[in-house]
């Protein structure tokens, strides 16, 4: 009486096998966009080579799994394949650590001849030969399944079926849990475990043994509370006495990295956000507008203040917080200005707290969520003098903050008086996305200033700064309160020329191509240190 039961659940170790197998390689696939995105930036062409190597692994481990089913006994097999899987995943942890080296020593530029290749190279590298293994198992253990049952259709479909729902329970356990719970290393290093316990279950518990097993779990005990990322991003940030890593942490929607860094005689501190750093502060000089959009930023801000909204009370919305270097610049020099900031990322949110000197009692009005939504959901209600749009990046640019749609409803929340900035990385001689911007944000506002900062070049990479208000013209020239120049203005011939470049496309919800036109930046970028 007490066999049946067992033998009724004995039928459904393949099916599990296979779902648990499923599970580890969405988990690995989403962990591998993250995880490469500190090398490369996250766009669309990161996901592209993500999804596309690790269907290359699963691809080939089908067609080799296929071949040891026929050749071996599915029980004698499966108990490698599982110890493989395990063993090529825990090498995940280990080639990112030496990749990182690798990059820290000889620099990007020496692997890779551009970051489309790097990417490409570093995904193969880090998840081809574990999706691999992941991709052995499912038709090993349909050939299990067969010898144990004689419907077929049925056996086959239950065996899909496992797949897709561990494939589903995986990608949600890892986005909306794993993720944010535990961090990209330790998630590695469970399914490492998970697959280990696999291995022995399935009858290799020679193959698989305790000290195996043990070391995992003290290695996942470490990365989880934080001592194995913070040992990886080291050899993100310099050899000593370069750079001293202060934070690190994967976040729902970044990895982030805080360090101080030697610039000539004094020290800034960077935050880095995937592959790019976004915000160089001098704890010294706080007031040290370290950018030149910044610089630009705040002339125009000066201007606006002084010569067209007076000298009374002010309201500006930042979208995108970072560091919060320009809102709290804001809120010391003009303290009659109500400043909001809307940040998606709490966790950025907290690291400006703690590392860039924004008080936790700060005026600022500071909103966590998308910025989109945000812009939405206000309509009609606030009204704001000047809109700083500062979340593009060179690597991964929000597309849905760069359409026609979304620039409408910014204006929408204009006075009549004020001003719309946002700052574009682009290269004036063989960019396009500069162009498709600017004749985006034509179609909202009447008056529209390009500024390029003063001293740079036409082939290299620039953070532009887009002006546009809905009456009044700009200045051509910017200058600092010395008088120094800090930005002009695009001529009329170098806007025709942006225009004939882009084919005057116009960024659009159903329409916007921005990885696409960014590809020369991002071709030609190498990872900022």
């Amino acid at each position: 009486m007490v066999r049946r039961p067992l033998h009724a659940l004995a039928r459904f170790v393949p099916h599990t096998i296979v779902l648990l197998a499923s599970m580890a390689v969405m988990i690995v696939e989403l962990v591998a966009s993250r995880l490469i995105a500190k090398y490369v930036g996250n766009s669309l062409f990161t996901w592209t080579s993500v999804i596309g190597i690790v269907l290359g692994g699963i691809s080939l481990g089908n067609w080799i799994g296929g071949k040891l089913a026929d050749r071996h006994s599915p029980r004698r097999v499966i108990p490698w394949v599982l110890f493989a899987g395990s063993l090529l995943t825990v090498l995940i942890v280990v080639l990112d650590l030496a990749v990182g080296r690798i990059t820290d020593v000889l620099g990007t530029g020496a692997i890779t001849l551009s970051v489309l290749l790097r990417s490409v190279v570093l995904i193969t590298i880090l998840f081809f030969l574990p999706c691999c293994a992941y991709g052995c198992v499912s038709p090993i253990m349909a050939k299990y399944a067969l010898q144990e049952r004689e419907r077929i259709g049925s056996t086959v479909g239950g065996i899909y079926a496992a797949g897709s729902l561990g494939g589903i329970a995986g990608t949600f356990l890892t986005g909306y849990l794993l993720i944010p719970a535990l961090g990209l290393t330790a998630i590695i290093l469970l399914v490492a475990i998970v697959l280990g316990l696999l291995a022995i279950a399935m009858g290799g518990r020679r193959l698989v043994s305790g000290a195996w097993l043990a070391a995992l779990i003290v290695m996942f005990a470490l990365a989880a509370t934080g001592a194995t990322p913070k040992l990886l991003a080291r050899e993100l940030v310099g050899g000593a006495g370069e750079a001293r890593l202060l934070y690190v942490k994967d976040s729902p929607y970044s990895y982030i990295q805080v360090a101080d860094r030697k610039a000539g005689a004094t020290t800034e501190r960077t935050l880095r956000l995937d592959a790019l750093i976004h915000n160089r502060y001098d704890p010294r000089r706080p007031d040290a507008l370290l950018y030149d959009y910044e610089r630009i930023f705040a002339s125009l801000t000066r201007t606006e203040v002084e010569e067209r909204l007076g000298t009374g009370t002010f309201s500006t919305l930042t979208l995108g917080g970072g560091a919060f270097t320009l809102p709290s610049y804001l809120q010391r020099h003009y303290p009659q200005s109500a400043n909001t900031v809307v940040e998606i990322d709490p966790d950025v949110v907290e690291v400006a707290h703690r590392y860039f000197d924004l008080p936790r009692d700060s005026p600022i009005r500071i909103r966590t969520q998308d910025a989109r939504t945000y812009v939405e959901a206000v309509q009609g209600k606030d009204l704001y003098d000047i809109i700083y749009c500062d979340a593009f990046n060179a690597f991964s640019v929000p597309y849905h903050l760069t359409t026609k749609e979304f620039t409408q409803e910014a204006a929408a929340l204009l006075s009549e008086r004020g001003i719309f900035l946002a700052n574009v990385i682009d290269i004036l001689s063989s960019g396009r996305f500069l162009a498709a911007y600017l004749a985006t944000v034509e179609t909202a506002f009447p008056s529209v200033a390009v500024y390029m900062p003063a001293g740079s070049g036409s082939d290299g990479r620039t953070t532009f700064v887009v002006a546009a208000r809905k009456r009044g013209a700009f200045a051509e020239i910017l200058r600092d309160r010395e008088g120094g120049v800090v930005a002009t203005q695009l001529t009329q011939g170098q806007t025709a020329m942006l225009t004939r470049r882009s084919g005057s496309v116009v960024l659009t919800d159903n329409h916007a191509p921005v990885d696409n036109l960014m590809a020369p930046v991002f071709l030609r970028s190498v990872r900022q240190r």
